[in-house]
């Protein structure tokens, strides 16, 4: 077996495995947040991150500190950023008391178009006609999950139109972050970013942090705050390894797959422990859609390769 081969299906493993922890992430945020207020959540998970984070670079002789030492102005960005994750993380983790896990992961799709449009903007990117046509896929998928809510969302403001609402302000939130990130990403490694934007992160929260909380909580959930810390690590870690190995194109492609492992473990939750797990409850036109939202996201990352790959097969 050839290393580029190697590469690919170890990049494969390493793509599907970010969709798999990132689909349960939301489930094990939902139970916690019974218990702690969104800022507290985060901050610990932060917190976690941080300690995990810094032992692994300090023996890769590879923390970021000098790098800013040297950029002082790049602390702007870096703050950007943080802010831009911060306020995903917070308004996700709220959004989740309103909603669904799925729910939350399907509106949080809408962060690729809005990073799509962004980018024509701010870089001046080339916006072509297949990726518009993957976001009215996308859109068209949205409309037929939200079949069985979307006029009473339209006609009452309720509670489940308030957490679609901060899932969406979630997705524009990430938005700035992935913006910044694609300016810093020129001075550090995705795995420093990551070190910076915890400790800037608790920086930023600690004011709001109520500490005793945590001590109020029950085995199984201090187990799943552990789990959502550990979870920004394995998962942003993983991704960075997976885009090292194999195509970016095709990392992300496998990355929207993430509110369809979601959707399986609330039905299998659900299924074990009903009276713990809420079920999605959607309709089969509800199910349809989730799988138009992953296609027509999958559409705008790989549909011009695609389209491509299957005209050079015919013409030959």
């Amino acid at each position: 077996m050839t290393t580029s081969l190697k590469n690919a299906k170890l990049g494969f493993i390493l793509s599907i495995f970010t969709a798999f922890i990132w689909g349960s992430v939301p489930i094990a945020l939902k139970e916690v947040m019974e218990d702690l207020d969104a800022p507290t959540l985060v901050w610990y998970r932060f917190l976690i991150a941080f300690i995990i984070l810094l032992p692994i670079l300090a023996v890769k002789k590879d923390l970021p500190f000098r790098k800013i030492q040297q950029k002082p102005k790049s602390l702007i960005l870096l703050s950007i950023l943080t802010l831009g994750i911060v306020g995903n993380f917070i308004l996700l983790s709220k959004a989740l008391v309103y909603t669904t896990p799925t729910v939350v992961q399907i509106v949080i799709q809408l962060s690729i178009v809005g990073l799509l449009f962004a980018g024509v903007i701010v870089f001046k990117e080339h916006l072509s006609r297949t990726q518009l046509l993957g976001v009215i896929i996308l859109v068209t998928g949205l409309l037929m999950f939200f079949n069985k809510n979307l006029i009473e969302m339209i006609a009452s403001f309720n509670d489940y139109s308030l957490g679609v609402v901060l899932a969406l302000l979630g997705a524009l939130s990430w938005v700035f972050f992935a913006l910044a990130q694609k300016v810093v990403l020129r001075d550090f490694s995705s795995l420093q970013i990551l070190l910076i934007l915890n400790a800037l992160g608790m920086v930023f929260l600690l004011p709001f942090v109520n500490f005793s909380t945590v001590l109020t909580l029950s085995n199984i959930k201090l187990i799943l705050l552990a789990y959502c810390g550990l979870n920004t690590v394995l998962g942003y870690g993983a991704l960075a390894e997976a885009m090292r190995l194999w195509e970016v194109s095709k990392v992300s492609a496998m990355i929207t797959f993430t509110p369809l492992f979601t959707l399986v473990f609330s039905l299998i939750l659900a299924l074990m422990w009903p009276t713990t797990f809420e079920n999605p409850n959607l309709n089969v036109l509800g199910y349809i859609g989730v799988f138009i939202v992953v296609f027509g996201a999958m559409f705008m990352v790989i549909g011009e390769t695609l389209i491509r790959s299957l005209t050079q097969k015919r013409v030959k």
